[in-house]
C-alpha cells in the first residue's frame, strides 16, 4: 500500500470534524503499510530504492604512539530498516554490514564484512525506527585522511544501502592529541562498552539533564588541565569549565559529565581542547561535537532548523510558510512546532508519524538523489517525499530524442511520472510538470 504523504497532511488543521479524525486512524493503518510496501515492492531497476538505511558514526583515536591512530566505525541499523520474517512465534532478520576504508588516492587499503541476526518477538518492534542494532568494527591505520564506505544489505531482499564517510585522523598524529567526541548512554551498557552505549547519532532528549562525553588523548608531558565549553551551534560560549588532568597518564581514556544550560535549544555543541603555549587560537587543539536537542515530539531526522523550515514548501500553504520564514529567532522553533503539532495523527504520545516520516523521506532523497543540488530539491526527490516509494519503475527507456527516461508507477493512485534526462548527466526532471495546491517545487 502507499502512503500519499500530500493527502494525509493536507487533511488535518487544527479544527478537526469527524470525519478528520477518522482520517487519523487511518493514516496510523497506513503508515505502518507503508513500511512493509516500501520492503516489498515490485520495481525493476534503480535497485537502491527501498535498500535499507542506516546512521554511521566514524570516530578517531589517537594511540600511545604517534604512529598510529584507531578508527571505530560505528553502524545503527533500526528494525524499520530490514526486512524481518516470522518464524514460529518470533520474527528474525539478516543483514550484512560491510566497511571498506580507501586511502587519499581512493585506494583500497581495508575491507571487513560481518554478518547480524536480530530476533524479537514482537510485530511492533520490527516497523519501529527507535529499536534497532549498534554494531562497531575497529581499524589501526597510520594518521592520514581515509574515505570510509560502509554498506548494509538486507538478506532477505538483497537490497543495499550505502553511505560514504570523509575521515581525517591527521590530526592523531600529533604530541598532543583529542579524540573525536562520543555521546554515551550510561543507563544502557553492554559487554563491549563498559561505560555506556554511544548514542548514533548524538542526541538527547527534553528530560536528560545531563551529557556524558567519552574521549581519549594523549597529552603532551607538563598538561595541567583541559577546557570544556558548552557552545550553540553560533558558537555563542554558554558555559565554559577546566577539568584537571594533571595526575592523568600521558594517555588517558576518560568521560566529561556536564549539566544541560538552561538555554540550551535544539542544537548545541560541546568543545574539549587542549591549549599549546602560544595560546593562539590556531594553535589550539580541539575535538567537538554537535548535538541535537530533541523536544516533543521532534523528529531525529531534523538536524538544523532552518533547513527544516525550508524543506516544507511541499505541503505548507503560502501563508504558513512566509510565518515560519518571518519568525524571529526566539519565536522560529515554537511556530515549527505548532505546524508539526496541528499535523500530529496522535498528539497524545510523544512520537509525530507524520513529521517522522517526511523528514525520513527527506534525508533518504538526499542521499539517493542528490547532483549539484540537494536530492530534496530535484523532482525524483518532491515525488518520492511526497508519494513514498513506487510500485513500478521503469529504467533505460530511450525516446526517438535519444534521452534517458524513467516512469514511475503508483498502483493505489491510478498514476504515473515519467522523468527525463535531458542533459546526459543523471539530472531528471519531470516531463509533465506536478503541479500542487499547496507546495511548490523548489526554484
Amino acid at each position: 500500500m502507499v502512503w500519499n504523504l500530500r493527502r494525509a497532511l493536507s487533511v488535518q488543521v487544527v479544527t478537526l470534524s469527524a470525519m478528520k479524525r477518522l482520517l487519523f486512524y487511518s493514516i496510523l493503518i497506513l503508515l505502518v503499510a507503508t513500511d512493509l510496501s516500501a520492503q516489498r515492492s515490485r520495481k525493476k531497476g534503480l535497485k537502491e530504492l527501498g535498500a535499507p538505511y542506516f546512521s554511521v558514526s566514524a570516530p578517531g583515536y589517537p594511540t600511545e604512539t604517534v604512529n598510529f591512530a584507531r578508527l571505530d566505525v560505528y553502524v545503527r541499523v533500526p528494525y524499520d530498516a530490514i526486512q524481518f520474517v516470522k518464524k514460529g512465534d518470533k520474527f528474525e532478520a539478516k543483514y550484512e554490514v560491510a566497511i571498506t576504508l580507501l586511502d587519499k588516492d581512493d585506494d583500497q587499503i581495508e575491507r571487513q564484512i560481518k554478518e547480524f541476526e536480530s530476533i524479537t518477538s514482537y510485530f511492533a518492534s520490527t516497523v519501529s525506527p527507535k529499536e534497532g542494532d549498534l554494531s562497531a568494527q575497529s581499524f589501526k591505520l597510520s594518521p592520514g585522511k581515509y574515505t570510509c564506505i560502509v554498506e548494509v544489505t538486507d538478506k532477505d531482499t538483497h537490497k543495499t544501502g550505502r553511505r560514504k564517510v570523509k575521515v581525517d585522523l591527521t590530526r592523531m598524529g600529533e604530541e598532543g592529541a583529542i579524540s573525536d567526541l562520543i555521546l554515551l548512554n550510561i543507563n544502557n551498557k553492554g559487554e563491549d562498552h563498559p561505560m555506556g552505549l554511544p548514542v548514533i547519532p548524538p542526541r538527547t532528549f527534553e528530560n536528560d539533564s545531563t551529557v556524558h562525553i567519552y574521549y581519549e588523548a594523549r597529552l603532551p608531558k607538563g598538561t595541567e588541565s583541559l577546557f570544556v565549553r558548552l557552545l550553540s551551534v553560533g558558537d555563542e560560549v554558554l558555559e565554559e569549565d577546566t577539568i584537571d588532568v594533571s595526575k592523568k597518564e600521558m594517555f588517558t581514556k576518560d568521560i566529561i559529565e556536564r549539566e544541560l544550560a538552561a538555554t540550551v535549544s535544539s542544537r548545541f555543541k560541546l568543545e574539549l581542547s587542549l591549549e599549546k603555549e602560544t595560546d593562539k587560537d590556531e594553535d589550539r587543539v580541539i575535538s567537538e561535537l554537535v548535538i541535537q536537542n530533541l523536544w516533543r515530539g521532534m523528529t531525529s531526522f531534523v538536524n538544523d532548523l532552518d533547513d527544516a523550515i525550508e524543506q516544507l514548501r511541499y505541503i505548507a500553504y503560502s501563508d504558513e510558510m512566509k510565518k515560519l520564514n518571518r519568525s524571529k529567532e526566539d519565536k522560529k522553533e515554537d511556530n515549527f512546532r505548532t505546524f508539526w503539532a496541528n499535523r500530529d495523527p496522535t498528539p497524545d504520545t510523544p512520537k509525530n508519524e507524520l513529521m517522522d516520516e517526511y523528514y525520513r523521506r527527506i534525508q533518504y532523497s538526499n542521499e539517493k538523489f542528490g547532483t549539484w543540488q540537494d536530492g530534496w530539491k530535484t523532482a525524483m526527490g518532491m515525488i518520492f517525499i511526497l508519494f513514498g516509494p513506487p510500485d513500478d519503475i521503469e529504467v533505460n527507456m530511450y525516446g526517438r530524442d535519444g534521452r534517458h527516461y524513467q516512469r514511475w508507477t503508483y498502483f493505489k493512485i491510478s498514476r504515473s511520472f515519467t522523468f527525463v534526462d535531458y542533459n546526459g548527466f543523471g539530472e531528471y526532471e519531470l516531463m509533465e510538470p506536478y503541479v500542487s495546491p499547496y507546495g511548490s517545487r523548489w526554484r
